[in-house]
């Protein structure tokens, strides 16, 4: 193997020329392929990393890099590239920060990323851990998707089944790590359709495509089809006929399902057409993530929570105009007024649309104390 060093603004790089080197697949997240390359060269993926230069803390690579699947930067592009030839845009392509600017904010991401759950804070995304399709795991011997670790990745729109969450063997959030929730795997290959979780010390030797998962509901696989073509940038999306920026409208996605846990469980008699799974995960997922306010912000807790979220909210934000939109959010607008929750802090925090906090504001109950969380002059 052939050593390539240098410096690069005061960082000194150091990085190995792989022996094999397998292309990114398009939409891959970063770790998948990590675990794909030490596949194929025969050896563990910490060790991996380190011969890319990615610079792993500690020298049990007990902890992950702060920015590692998260953003990638200038000194990991030359790493990267050095070592296996692949270019600046494709190494960030395979980063959450693709997602940027609109379903998630990056510097957020990071600041969950301390945190020792799976899925914690305000933003919405599995730093460590990820969900997946069995299904497309066996077709693409092993290539994990990078959206799947948004936390409103619900279902898979081509194979039409639920996401998987945790693996059935060790009960272990995918890709999590297990025991040792932060470490990138030093002392075995992952096998890329395998858990591989740390459990006592050995890898769970779950094969994924062999776990059974559900059908989707067929308005969750549009509505998982729609939101995951605004998130791509592929369509621009609109609100009550106004079109607005990809965060704005991820925020009143977010501003959505804020509301409907805050009106659990009396909103589900005055929304329309609820199907009935759809309450019933609801109302286990309330209990999951707990009584507290806070945590009312936070992503949905599962697969499953995520597709009633996307079933229930989703053909509320299609409206055509802003007197429909205002319209279809009534039932979540005056419930929470009613519970005395409309000026919950998850909800102030958004940046919302004018559009949106119009329609919201136009159904807030006259003579009450309740005011529209986005009220102008209101300070956030």
């Amino acid at each position: 193997m052939r050593v390539h060093g240098g410096r690069l603004r005061g960082v000194r790089v150091s990085t190995r020329r792989l022996a094999l080197v397998t292309a990114p697949r398009t939409g891959e997240a970063f770790e998948s392929w990590v675990d794909r390359m030490a596949r194929v060269n025969r050896c563990p993926p910490a060790e991996v990393a380190t011969m890319m230069g990615l610079g792993l803390r500690g020298a049990s690579a007990d902890v992950r890099p702060p920015l590692f699947g998260v953003r990638s930067d200038e000194v990991v592009r030359r790493t990267v590239f050095a070592a296996t030839g692949v270019p600046d845009e494709r190494v960030d392509a395979m980063h959450l920060s693709v997602f940027e600017g609109g379903p998630l904010s990056v510097s957020a991401v990071l600041a969950a990323g301390r945190a020792r759950r799976p899925s914690a804070g305000q933003e919405w995304a599995a730093v460590h851990g990820s969900r997946a399709c069995p299904c497309c795991l066996l077709v693409s011997g092993g290539v994990w998707q990078l959206w799947w670790k948004l936390s409103c990745a619900a279902v898979c729109p081509e194979h039409r089944v639920v996401l998987l969450d945790r693996c059935p063997s060790c009960g272990w959030v995918l890709r999590w790590g297990g025991e040792r929730p932060r470490v990138v795997p030093a002392q075995w290959v992952r096998p890329p359709t395998s858990c591989a979780n740390s459990v006592r010390g050995r890898p769970c030797s779950q094969w994924l495509p062999a776990v059974r998962v559900s059908q989707a509901d067929g308005g969750t696989v549009e509505a998982q089809r729609r939101w995951l073509d605004i998130a791509c940038g592929r369509v621009r999306p609109g609100l009550g006929g106004v079109e607005v920026a990809a965060g704005e409208w991820f925020a009143a996605f977010r501003a959505c399902v804020i509301l409907l846990r805050l009106g659990l469980p009396r909103i589900l008699g005055r929304l329309p057409g609820v199907p009935g799974w759809c309450a019933r995960v609801l109302l286990d997922e309330r209990g999951e993530r707990g009584a507290h306010g806070g945590r009312f912000g936070w992503g949905p807790a599962s697969a499953g929570a995520a597709a009633a979220f996307l079933t229930v909210v989703m053909p509320l934000l299609a409206a055509e105009d802003v007197r429909e939109l205002s319209r279809r959010l009534a039932p979540l607008v005056r419930t929470a007024a009613d519970v005395g929750c409309l000026a919950a802090r998850p909800l102030e925090r958004l940046a919302v649309p004018e559009v949106f906090a119009e329609a919201v504001a136009a159904q807030v109950p006259v003579g009450r104390l309740a005011r529209s969380p986005w009220e102008k002059g209101r300070s956030r």
